[in-house]
């Protein structure tokens, strides 16, 4: 028994002896009494039955206290409340909220009081947990300093998600909603429309009832605020207490006793006067509420505290806010899309609010038709929304104030997923103060957005560096690797081609040390290293295959991130980026583009994370652009300046012959000023010719004598090293030649260059030595003078970016991938054209491409500007306006290249975290579609839509028996549709060419209409008072809208007429209404997808009386929309006017208005006799029919070709849809346009619905066609079964991402391969990796197997092809095979493999030496796939085989050793 039971049980026994003292006294007695012990009476006489009693009672309290563990237990009694009592137990229930709160030290916001004394942070532990006064952490309204919607106003990170971690009990990571790619689960369960099972279904647990599951997450779809007021949570968010404390009822019974205050600040039972007060503060605010407690009150408006925005809409799936820019886009949360399919069917999604303009009490019909007009409006592109707003209808029904999506839009700010908010750098907090401890050091002073790119890495975001070439992008990417050595993880570094990751590798393990790791195809180095560096197609297989590697990755760098514009290979980068997990931080290093912000806000979106996006249009050495022309440079641009077009004109000059240049010499002098004005105006374009191929002339290439000049004026201006971009591999090499004559090295430089050659070329054989692209090499740079391009054997390349990058090259003739895979800058760039073929057709560079070599120039630190030659060798410079964009235009912008191949959507088969749909989904390419679904809120029309489709479905089968005789108007409506469509298609057709139709639509023709839910008539009987307008055929042929089509129509005999109203329209005027022997009719403005039927019967009418003529300008003012000339005169008529048109005669009456009007005898008259044709004829169509009009006559002079059969069995479809309109029983029923109403708005909603779910679902998905094709292609060739379950053959097609899998597949099953040789295989594979157009004529010596597997392989990819066809891709089979396969180099990989030396096989084709040896590299990466493949089928022949033949072609000079790895 401890100290404390001994004291307790001490006072206990001196209180019993106490109360045996006085056990006769009253006071006892009544406190006893209140405390439910029965005392006995103090009259009695029986003193020993009383001390009985006495005694019984006080040991009933002390068993009771030692059960509760008060007292120490004996050895009979048992314990049976084992927890200490707390002190609150005693304590009534306070009246005010506490004042205090507790939290992390770390998550203490600035200006925040901390409660007591504050602890220090000596021990290192920021997370110690601090009691906070509330009052300091409310937003501070008088400094302004802060945002209305800025994060810091959110009370201590409050949201739902936080006050539900306990109650939802893990349950919401059971289902797996986020994969490692970042995204949400695309499970096809939640995808299938007819699969409605609920979510909480699928999570099994014995403490969560499946209520309790939906509630959980029906609360984290509401937010707090309406979950509390459906009583879903039991906690009060943010602003709203309950009116007194929980009691044990309140949290284990049904809450039905618990009480809320309302909002609205209602007094108080006990009126006090502080809860008064605080009613009327709540009365002012629509947010805040009200706490009271039993005769006490205390509460404050929330609006004081918070930001209001956080208590509307604290969900876990809402919006919030961004500090990023103001032109930042809206981003859409992937969230509602996905599981919008799943809550169509169910009640658990939120209720919509009513729209803003919606009247307050509406009737369903109205209800509809307001649904109805949102979804149009929403559906609509943005031109045919504007067109919509312009055009003013009236319907002779009420006006309904259906209000636009764009008012019932969110108005919070949605979050911007790419951050532009720089961190700002004070004397105070400055970059050395914010980084006290940076991972890596530099010898130079950082500029600002690289240290701002720093701060960010050290807060571990992901970071989007757009930067001109030199500016120093690579500081970002050294200090991830510094920060993945520090935190004991890895850094991978990817690049777009091989020879950037050798060179990069040799930069970084000089900077790191052992550390480092080199990945490529042929070679793996360093694996195990804390930063890899590998090509981008190497990451992608390890995420395909779910490598251990993956695991410990904290860094991605993604350098020269606009290679994703390359048609072939850009789609590896987005394939990466969306696999990626979602742990793993990337950094994008980007040459400036555009669509920076764009890009950066799709990988956030697909990431789910924020990318921090740095700019700067910084160029550590400004470019100075000129023209060599006349054997002189002239200047026409430096730095931002503008065009110089003086320069360009002096330019122009210095290539005009001697006696041209004399002549205009001459005009200056003798002209003086007025010459001098002519002669500018003639140097914008001089010189220019008239026609011809002088027209091209700037294209000219220059010669021996124009090089040898460039060359000695640049080395004579210093501005060498040079590099000389030219689009060709061959006059790289003529170029070059023609310089044999220039020793640009000193006798020094000679012998450095000489004693690194003489160690390069030790590397190869004897016999390689002597290769002439060897020996021409080496001799050529000790000159000074280099050529780099693709078709160099890669030793050399190397050698000559080494020399290159020391200065022991002068001058280097290079192709574009030099500027793209080689970080060597250089004094000046040279460009020897500004015309390139792109692999299609030649072309003008783009301005991005120009930049992009152009900033070559200028090296940092050693040169003060960078010089950027275009060469013009011929008689003229390049056009000024070319130049001009060239030099001026915007980036290339970064493009979606994403396209699905069978090797993707056979890995994706196979993984289970990411879907096919889910990958197209997330592309680039699909970003603007999908941001546009959720921003334009289609889920949720789709939600309140389907609701009301199915109320309404269920209110028409209820309603059968008031269908009398319309029990067919299903029918009836669509065969009416039918004919609506045929007779729309029909019209636009004949009133293409303008006018009437051919008198179809004459004034005066009797048409029957239908618009029932716009005007509510079906089947009226209308006569043309105005045919339509030439400008409103073109709209009718293009769009649904008709303008300028005016008919009086016949109202049905159910209409009644609305009360007059000021400002009703009079006859001659549009909408009119008026009523004529007992019947209403009406003018409108009828569209050409509102007529029925044309007849065959006229009216005579004179169409002045019925429509005034201002009235018909509307019609022209609207179709002058899309002409802005519409309605002009000509000049001849402007000047032929009467300028005194209008005025009168002094004393003479105007009689022309008069004459002109009417009497109102005659109007009646015509109307009279109008509505009895309409009436008579309303009366035919219900007896015997009307007659159709032969629109066949109306079109006999508009056929062109195989329109006119076309023409005609179209209208043979309209006959038939009006006979079979004519057989139902509901185009007889006298109120049928109340029934068809009914069935027009169901099946409308019904219409608008299903496209809003195609719009959600995979179906509009650009590539999702594409996608079914493949698959069903992969089905029928056995590589996938009915389930999707990849079969055996796609196992083995996932083997091979070197080159078309389904090829190499269908060998390897065929036996293609089993029959030949190791040396036999590699050169009929080498069909599958060779690219260049050459001779593909067999050689009479290859073997003959060699040949039939050859042709074998034709007759794969042909069938391949015809197969891809049948099954609706767009593939040419013999396109198809020629594309895949290339048989150029089949006889000297034969060779090769056998042994034959490389300087032998180099004489069996004019393809380069460098193109050879890369054929023969990636061949080798071929093999080992193939031999994967044999492994897979179990064919251990084969895999030996393919073993064999990657021996055999790995020898010499082919796989020499790297310069930069040994």
């Amino acid at each position: 028994m401890n100290e404390k039971q001994q004291s307790r049980s001490k006072k206990l026994h001196d209180l019993s002896l106490l109360l045996k003292k006085n056990k006769c006294s009253t006071a006892y007695s009544k406190s006893a009494a209140s405390s439910g012990v029965s005392w006995p009476d103090a009259n009695d006489s029986d003193c020993s039955n009383k001390q009985k009693q006495i005694d019984s009672t006080i040991n009933a309290v002390k068993s009771a206290l030692a059960g509760f563990g008060v007292l120490a237990p004996t050895s009979s009694q048992q314990q049976v409340w084992n927890r200490s009592i707390p002190s609150t137990l005693y304590q009534t229930p306070k009246c005010t909220p506490a004042l205090t709160t507790i939290m992390p030290l770390s998550r203490v916001p600035p200006g925040a009081k901390i409660c007591g004394q504050q602890p220090s942070n000596n021990d290192g532990n920021a997370d110690v947990l601090v009691e906070v006064w509330k009052h300091s952490l409310t937003s501070n309204e008088e400094s302004g300093n802060q945002a209305a919607g800025d994060v810091q106003h959110r009370p201590l990170q409050g949201n739902l998600s936080s006050k539900l971690s306990e109650y939802t009990r893990g349950t919401m990571g059971v289902r797996r909603p986020f994969r490692p790619g970042g995204m949400d689960d695309d499970d096809d369960e939640y995808q299938d429309d007819d699969i409605k099972e609920d979510i909480a279904t699928t999570v099994e647990s014995k403490y969560l009832s499946e209520e309790a599951v939906t509630n959980a997450r029906r609360a984290l779809t509401l937010g707090s605020k309406k979950a509390w007021e459906e009583g879903i949570l039991i906690t009060s968010p943010p602003g709203v207490s309950f009116r007194v404390g929980l009691s044990y009822d309140d949290v284990f019974t049904d809450g039905d006793n618990l009480e809320m205050v309302d909002n609205s600040g209602g007094d108080d039972e006990d009126g006090d006067e502080l809860a008064a007060k605080v009613a009327a503060l709540s009365m002012d605010d629509d947010v805040g509420t009200a706490a009271t407690f039993a005769g006490n009150a205390f509460a404050v408006p929330s609006s004081t505290i918070w930001d209001k925005k956080i208590f509307d809409d604290d969900s876990l799936f809402g919006e919030s806010t961004s500090g990023s820019e103001s032109d930042s886009e809206e981003s859409e949360d992937d969230n509602i899309e996905e599981e919008v399919n799943d809550d169509l069917e169910t009640s658990e999604v939120a209720e919509e609010k009513p729209p803003a303009k919606e009247p307050e009490f509406l009737s369903p019909e109205d209800e509809v038709d307001s649904l109805l007009a949102e979804m149009k409006h929403t559906l609509q592109s943005p031109i045919d929304r504007a067109m919509a707003e312009k055009k003013v209808s009236t319907s002779i029904h009420p006006n309904l104030s259906t209000g636009s999506s764009d008012d019932q839009k969110n108005t919070k700010n949605r979050k911007s997923w790419a951050v532009t908010d720089y961190i700002p750098l004070t004397d105070d907090a400055d970059f050395h103060t914010l980084c006290p401890n940076p991972a890596l050091t530099f010898p130079f002073e950082l500029d600002d957005f690289q240290k701002q790119a720093i701060l960010r890495l050290e807060k571990r975001q992901c970071v989007f560096l757009a930067a001109h070439t030199s500016a120093g992008k690579t500081v970002c990417a050294e200090y991830a690797v510094a920060l993945a050595k520090k935190h004991c993880t890895r850094a991978i570094y990817t690049s777009p081609i091989k020879a950037l990751s050798n060179q990069k590798y040799r930069d970084f393990r000089s900077k790191f040390g052992e550390d480092v790791g080199l990945i490529t195809g042929d070679m793996q180095i360093g694996a195990d290293g804390s930063c890899l560096i590998m090509t981008t197609e190497i990451l992608r297989s390890m995420l395909y295959r779910g490598a251990d590697l993956i695991r410990d990755i904290e860094w991605v760098i993604f350098d020269e991130v606009h290679y994703i514009n390359d048609s072939e290979r850009g789609v590896v980068w987005e394939e990466v980026i969306i696999m990626l997990p979602e742990y793993v931080n990337m950094i994008f290093l980007s040459a400036t583009t555009p669509n920076t912000i764009e890009f950066s806000e799709w990988i956030g979106r697909t990431k789910r994370k924020p990318v921090h996006v740095i700019r700067t249009n910084y160029r550590p050495v400004p470019l100075s652009h000129h023209l060599w022309a006349g054997h002189k440079m002239h200047k026409i641009m430096e730095g931002k300046q503008g065009f110089d077009s003086k320069g360009y004109a002096a330019a122009s000059k210095a290539l005009l012959p001697a006696s041209a240049r004399a002549k205009v010499d001459a005009k200056s002098n003798k002209g003086g000023s007025k010459a001098n004005t002519t002669t500018g105006k003639q140097s914008s374009v001089p010189g220019k010719p008239a026609s011809g191929s002088k027209l091209t002339s700037w294209q000219q290439q220059g010669t021996k004598q124009d090089w040898i000049s460039l060359t000695r004026h640049l080395e004579k201006e210093g501005l060498m090293p040079t590099v000389t971009f030219s689009f060709s591999k061959k006059k790289c090499e003529e170029i070059a030649n023609q310089l044999r004559s220039l020793d640009l090295n000193t006798a020094a430089e000679r012998n450095l260059v000489q004693s690194f050659a003489i160690q390069t070329v030790a590397r190869l054989s004897p016999k390689d030595q002597i290769l002439p692209q060897v020996v021409n090499t080496v001799e050529m740079v000790k000159r000074g003078v280099g050529v780099h391009h693709g078709g160099l054997l890669p030793i050399l390349k190397e050698m000559v970016e080494i020399l290159f990058s020391r200065n022991l090259i002068k001058i280097l003739f290079a192709t574009e991938t030099f500027a793209m895979g080689v970080n060597m800058p250089a004094r000046s760039v040279v460009f020897n054209a500004i015309r390139k073929h792109d692999g299609v057709q030649f072309r003008e560079l783009q301005p991005g491409e120009y930049v992009q070599m152009a900033g070559r120039a200028g090296r940092r630190g050693l040169d003060t500007v960078g010089t950027v030659v275009l060469c013009c060798f011929g008689d003229h410079p390049p056009p000024q306006t070319m130049l001009k964009n060239m030099l001026t235009g915007s980036s290339t912008k970064l493009q979606s290249q994403f396209r699905l191949t069978y090797t993707m959507i056979l890995n994706l088969l196979r993984v289970e975290d990411m879907s096919v749909e889910g990958m197209i989904k997330r592309s680039f390419s699909e970003f603007a579609t999908q941001r546009a679904l959720t921003n334009n809120e289609y889920p949720k029309l789709l939600t309140r839509g389907t609701k009301t489709l199915a109320k309404l479905d269920e209110e028409f089968k209820h309603d059968v028996d008031s269908r009398i005789g319309a029990e067919d108007i299903e029918e009836y409506y669509a065969s009416s549709s039918n004919v609506l469509s045929s007779a729309k298609e029909l019209l636009c057709y004949i009133l293409s060419s303008g006018g009437t139709g051919g008198g179809a639509l004459v004034a005066g023709r009797l048409v029957l209409v239908t618009s029932a839910r716009k005007h509510g008539y079906v089947r009226a009987p209308a006569v043309v008072l105005k045919p339509p307008t030439p400008s409103s055929n073109i709209s009718s042929a293009s769009s649904n809208e008709s303008d300028g089509i005016v008919c009086i129509v016949l109202l049905p005999q159910s209409y009644t007429s609305v009360k007059d109203k000021e400002g009703e329209p009079v006859l001659g005027d549009l909408n009119y209404v008026g009523l004529q022997k007992d019947r209403f009719y009406v003018i409108h403005e009828l569209s050409l997808d509102e007529i029925l039927l044309v007849s065959d019967k006229k009216c005579k009418i004179d169409s002045n009386v019925l429509l005034k003529e201002k009235s018909s300008s509307m019609s022209i003012r609207r179709g002058a929309l899309g002409n802005p000339f519409a309605g002009a005169r000509s000049m001849q008529r402007r000047e032929a006017d009467d300028p005194f048109a209008g005025m009168n005669a002094r004393g003479k009456k105007n009689d022309d208005t008069s004459r002109n009007k009417p009497s109102v005898s005659q109007e009646t008259q015509v109307v009279d006799d109008v509505v009895t044709f309409l009436m008579n004829s309303e009366e035919t169509e219900l007896q015997t029919g009307l007659g159709v009009l032969d629109l066949r006559d109306c079109a006999k002079n508009m056929h062109q070709g195989n329109s006119a059969v076309e023409f005609g069995a179209a209208y043979a479809r309209y006959e038939q849809n009006i006979t079979l309109l004519r057989h139902f029983r509901s185009h007889y029923h006298p109120i049928l346009e109340i029934h068809y109403k009914v069935v027009d708005r169901r099946e409308i909603l019904r219409s608008r619905v299903r496209t809003l779910r195609k719009l959600l679902s995979n179906e509009s998905l650009q590539l999702f066609p594409d996608f079914l094709q493949r698959k069903a292609l992969l089905q029928t060739l056995g590589y996938v079964d009915e389930n999707d379950t990849v079969c055996l053959k796609g196992r083995v097609a996932c083997e091979v991402n070197t080159c078309e899998g389904l090829i190499v597949t269908e060998m390897v099953f065929g036996g293609l391969l089993s029959e030949l040789e190791p040396t036999e295989i590699v050169a009929a594979l080498s069909a599958l990796i060779f690219q260049e157009k050459t001779d593909e004529e067999f050689d009479s010596e290859l073997p003959e197997r060699l040949v039939a597997s050859c042709n074998g392989m034709k007759a794969i990819a042909l069938d391949l092809g015809q197969r891809q066809k049948d099954h609706g891709l767009p593939v040419d089979p013999l396109e198809y095979c020629a594309t895949s396969l290339k048989m150029g180099l089949v006889h000297v990989v034969y060779e090769w493999a056998c042994g034959v030396p490389f300087s032998s096989i180099c004489e069996l084709t004019d393809v380069q030496e460098g193109s050879i040896v890369r054929c023969i590299t990636r061949l080798d990466e071929l093999c080992r796939e193939v031999r994967n493949c044999a492994r897979v089928v179990g064919n251990p022949t084969l895999y030996r085989k393919m073993e064999m033949a990657s021996e055999a072609i790995k020898r010499d000079i082919v796989f020499a050793s790297s310069l930069y790895v040994s």
